[in-house]
Parts: structure tokens; C-alpha cells; sequence
């Protein structure tokens, strides 16, 4: 499968900026190769500079800066760095969930990320996962599991990085809920609520309400008692972070866009799978759907559903919501499913992604779907997504089609660095 350059208007033309100030690192220039910025057409023997952690220039007879460090693309494809926009990598899967309460809005994924060691350099050294980076994966999101309603909050993360604090890009990022059968599952384990749909939209809606009153309590009384998972649901009703909400049953699906309507906050479905029922809605509230990949349908202990109570499994999903104009990206949801069907890869987001493009989707809307796309989701494609002048220097190189399986991604820079190299 070949990326089908369509106009290249732009293919002459050099968008350069000033180098950020106090930049004193040596300038790469990558040229030579098909330039897909994502954001625009695809640039035959197009160059891309890196500066100071930043892109400087993209297009075609581009200026080389002297003394720079050129990079030969000649013959290979040219991009932004993939954005996997779920997984739960870097936490242990003791500390995916508090399975003990079915409502943890205080928690924060962040305080269980552990890259040291899954990143391969330990502790004081740069971090990188050598695993994910193989597959051009540069961001990702990272948030708890699916077994409670509400998980708690979710974080950005650059897959390499100088420390911990230099990984972070954005948290919170998203306050992490689930409906459907995992909570169900989970609480049945324990003897608990919730047992049905019918309790879990009310428990939801139980504490929402409490949080709408905790807000009012604390403008009158500042000095009062404070309540973190209050507080955290709090900047979500004020539409500081959506809510993530995986639900894969349409009835999941339809709870989800009624609690985000009647308290007002920002949603993104994941899973997704009964969501082109859904889909004049979702595009008419620019609600955006994350999909899991299309090799992996359903996620955590959805994968294998019952056949009377789930939509049938239908590869031209993402190509049938992305035409009803619903904004879709392709996620891995990496972690262990369980022992029937273990979880895809990071490593493999991009070509798992393009199964999609064989069954309806453009080469172009794949691609977007696992860079720009999820970086607009995510809240982040001011640094990530795209190759554009200002934004971080997250540049992968790969030897052939993006979308072939003979492809493999030959080098990748993170914030201008090479992280890595085949």
C-alpha cells in the first residue's frame, strides 16, 4: 500500500522560524525523503530542520542551516511521531485499578506511571521505551483501567525523555470512566454495586450532583472541608479535561452523551463500538470517538462479547464515522486483555492502524487517526501531531509506504533527539 501523494502545491514552499532563544543545539536537517506533515499534502524530496527541540522548517527547497547535521532520507517516508491516545503502559497491572471502590475521581495515573526500568535507561539516565519507539510511537496517554466507573484522571507522556518531569506533557488530561460490562464484572467479583446498567448511570449521576454541590460549598465556605475527588470533578464539570468514557454497547453509549449533556462536560467515547448508531449525534456535538485497534475490536474484558448484546464486529468502523464526520482516532489500549486475547502493541499501532485503509478508510485519514487526530483529542496538538514549524521535534523516518508491512521505522527523534535507530 503506497501513500498516494494527491496535489503538492506546497511542495515549493519553505515555512521557516526563528530558532527559540538560547537554542544552542546543533540544527538536523532530514532531506530527501517524502515529507507527510499530516496537516497538508505529502512533499516529494522534502526536507525538515530541527532546532532546539523544535521543528524550524518544513517544505521543499528548504534552506540547510550551516553546519548542519544532515540526515540522508533519500527513498524513505518522513513524519510526525504516532500519538497512541490510550494505553496503560508504564503501570503495573496490581495498580491499574482501586477495584475496592467502584468512584476514585482523586486518582491520578501519574502517581502510578513508572517508566524507570519499562524505559530501558533506569534511574538518572534518559528515559526511553525502545519497545515503542521501533513503532514511531513518541505520545501517548496513559490513564487507569476499566474495572470501576470512574478510574480517576489520565496523563500525557512523551515515550522518551531526559527524567520523569521531562516526559509529562500534559496532567490531568482526562478523568478516565467506564460503563458497561467491566464495572459490572469487577463489582460482582466484590458483592458490590453497581450490578446493573441501571445503577451505574445513577451512581455516576449520584456523584456528579454531589460534586455540583461540593462547587457551591466551597464558593461560600473556602476554608471548609476539601474533598480531592470532589475537587477533581469539579475541573471537570468547569471543562478543564473531558471525561473518557468507554462504552462499546450502544445503551453505554447513549448514557455517556446523556450525563455529558445534562452536566454539561466535555466527552470522548472510547471503545466505540456501537457508535455509528450514534453517529449524527456525535458529529453534530463534535463528541470524539477513540477506537481500539481494528485487529483488537473490543477492549479489557469486552474483547470477547456476547454476540445478542454487542454490535457485530465491523472493520469499517473508523471509515464509516469518519465520513459521517465524527471525529475518529485508533488507539492501542495496550495491556493484557486476559489469557484469550492479549493486547496490541504500541509497536504495531501503525500498520494495525491500516487494516482500516482496506476497508474504507484513506491512507490519509489512517495517518491522522494515529497522529493529528489524537493530538487534537488529547488537548496537545499545539506540540504533537503534525510536522509544523514551532511544534516539538517528534520526527520518525521510515524506510518505506507508512502503510506497507515491508515498512520499518528506521530512526526517531523526540523533543530533537534520536531516541532511536534500526
Amino acid at each position: 500500500m503506497r501513500l498516494i501523494s494527491k496535489s503538492v502545491a506546497l511542495a515549493g514552499l519553505a515555512i521557516v522560524a526563528a530558532t527559540p532563544a538560547g537554542a544552542q543545539d546543533k540544527p538536523i536537517a532530514i532531506r530527501g525523503g517524502t515529507v507527510v506533515p499530516v496537516s497538508g499534502p505529502a512533499i516529494p524530496n522534502g526536507t525538515v530542520v530541527i532546532r532546539g527541540g523544535k521543528i524550524v522548517a518544513v517544505g521543499a527547497n528548504v534552506p540547510v542551516p550551516a553546519g548542519a547535521e544532515i540526515v540522508d532520507a533519500r527513498g524513505k517516508y518522513v513524519l510526525p511521531g504516532l500519538v497512541d491516545a490510550m494505553s496503560n503502559i508504564g503501570i503495573a497491572a496490581t495498580d491499574q485499578d482501586e477495584p475496592a471502590e467502584p468512584i476514585n475521581p482523586a486518582n491520578r495515573a501519574f502517581e502510578a506511571y513508572n517508566p524507570f526500568g519499562d524505559f530501558g535507561s533506569g534511574r538518572g539516565g534518559p528515559l526511553r521505551n525502545r519497545e515503542i519507539l521501533s513503532g514511531g510511537v513518541t505520545t501517548m496517554y496513559v490513564g487507569p483501567a476499566d474495572a470501576t466507573l470512574i478510574g480517576g484522571q489520565g496523563v500525557v507522556v512523551k515515550t522518551a525523555g531526559p527524567d520523569l518531569a521531562g516526559v509529562v506533557v500534559r496532567e490531568p488530561a482526562a478523568m478516565d470512566m467506564t460503563l458497561g460490562t467491566p464495572p459490572k464484572a469487577a463489582a460482582r467479583a466484590r458483592n458490590r454495586d453497581p450490578a446493573t446498567r441501571m445503577a451505574e448511570v445513577a451512581m455516576l449521576r449520584q456523584r456528579l450532583v454531589r460534586a455540583q454541590e461540593y462547587q457551591k460549598t466551597r464558593e461560600q465556605n473556602p476554608n471548609g472541608p476539601r474533598d480531592l475527588g470532589l475537587e477533581a470533578l469539579g475541573r471537570l464539570l468547569r471543562r478543564e479535561f473531558p471525561a473518557r468514557i468507554q462504552a462499546n454497547h450502544p445503551t453505554d453509549i447513549r448514557s455517556a452523551l446523556r450525563l455529558a449533556q445534562e452536566f454539561g462536560f466535555d466527552l470522548v467515547v472510547d471503545g466505540g463500538q456501537g457508535a455509528l448508531e450514534f453517529k449524527d449525534e456525535l458529529a453534530t456535538r463534535r463528541i470524539p470517538v477513540i477506537l481500539g485497534q481494528v485487529s483488537h475490536p473490543y477492549v479489557s474484558n469486552e474483547e470477547i462479547p456476547n454476540k445478542e448484546d454487542y454490535p457485530p464486529m465491523d472493520e469499517r468502523l473508523p471509515a464509516n464515522l469518519t465520513r459521517a464526520g465524527v471525529k475518529t482516532a485508533i488507539a492501542t489500549f495496550s495491556r493484557s486483555f486476559g489469557s484469550l486475547a492479549p493486547a496490541g502493541s504500541a509497536k504495531w499501532l501503525l500498520i494495525d492502524a491500516g487494516i482500516a485503509s482496506g476497508y474504507g478508510l484513506s491512507e490519509a485519514d489512517v495517518l491522522k487517526a494515529v497522529t493529528l487526530i489524537p493530538a487534537e483529542i488529547l488537548g496537545v496538538a499545539n506540540r504533537v501531531g503534525s510536522l509544523e514549524v514551532g511544534k516539538d521535534a517528534d520526527v520518525i523516518v521510515l524506510d518505506g509506504p507508512p502503510l506497507s508491512v515491508k515498512t520499518w521505522v528506521q530512526r526517531v527523534y523526540v523533543g530533537g533527539e534520536l531516541v532511536f535507530q534500526k
